[in-house]
């Protein structure tokens, strides 16, 4: 069972992502048309014309294929002004993955991720970092110094502590900054887009940050990497937000 299990998980994997949909198409017809033919109900010049047929479609799409072009470095790499509002990629979402130090950028609009998404039956899972004093000490080392990371940390919580309550939001603390900072949009879809928001050392402001914007189409390759790199960051967390004190209450819904 391991080992069928094995088996079919890259192929699985290929029709959820919309990859050679149509070589698997072609191989269940001819499982079918072979049972046929066992049973006499197609006969055998059939099968050889659809065994011919399928080998020269094969042929075609593989002569046809472009090979895959690497983008330009300019094409990839980006300054937070060049990716415009972050409305215009929620439109569209129906997964969203996050992880940053506060996430304090997306999580202003709350209401947007409700609204566009999780009202929609979309998915969020949103990361940000453990409010420890030396996960937040270690931190404030690498970020730009012209935020509170302390209080903008605690400010975000109290903001994921009321999305936990909709349905499709999970949330989760990452006890150390791991030097980047990832959205992404539709991460398993054929149309997923992510950013990777590198966080440099001695920045003077969020805006001086590189930005990487990679698509599934443009750069599988990488693509995927860093897809999983925002599933270990998941795996290493703490789950759920963090408990309330007294110095971080909703002052709007009370203490929780």
């Amino acid at each position: 069972m391991n080992i069928l299990r094995r088996g079919l998980g890259p192929v699985l994997d290929n029709v959820r992502r919309g990859r050679h949909i149509e070589a698997y198409v072609l191989f269940l017809l001819g499982l079918v048309l072979v049972g046929l033919g066992q049973f006499d109900v197609v006969d055998s010049r059939r099968l050889l014309q659809f065994t011919v047929a399928a080998l020269a479609f094969l042929v075609f799409r593989t002569a046809v294929a472009p090979d895959p072009v690497p983008a330009p470095a300019d094409d990839v790499l980006h300054d937070r002004g060049d990716l415009g509002p972050l409305r215009a990629l929620l439109e569209q979402a129906r997964d969203l993955r996050v992880y940053g130090p506060t996430g304090i950028n997306i999580l202003a609009g709350a209401d947007d991720l409700k609204r566009m998404i999780l009202q929609r039956g979309g998915t969020v899972r949103f990361v940000v970092l453990d409010p420890s004093p030396h996960a937040v000490a270690e931190a404030a080392v690498q970020l730009d110094d012209n935020l509170d990371l302390d209080l903008a940390l605690r400010g975000s919580l109290r903001t994921l502590r009321r999305l936990e309550a909709e349905t499709g939001f999970e949330c989760r603390r990452l006890p150390f900054n791991p030097g980047f900072s990832l959205l992404i949009v539709n991460g398993d879809s054929p149309e997923g887009t992510l950013v990777v928001e590198f966080h440099g050392f001695g920045d003077h402001t969020i805006n001086e940050r590189m930005h990487l914007l990679l698509t599934r189409r443009t750069s599988p390759h990488w693509y995927d990497y860093w897809l999983r790199r925002f599933e270990a960051v998941w795996e290493a967390s703490l789950p759920g937000s963090a408990g309330p004190t007294s110095d971080d209450t909703d002052p709007e819904a009370g203490p929780r």
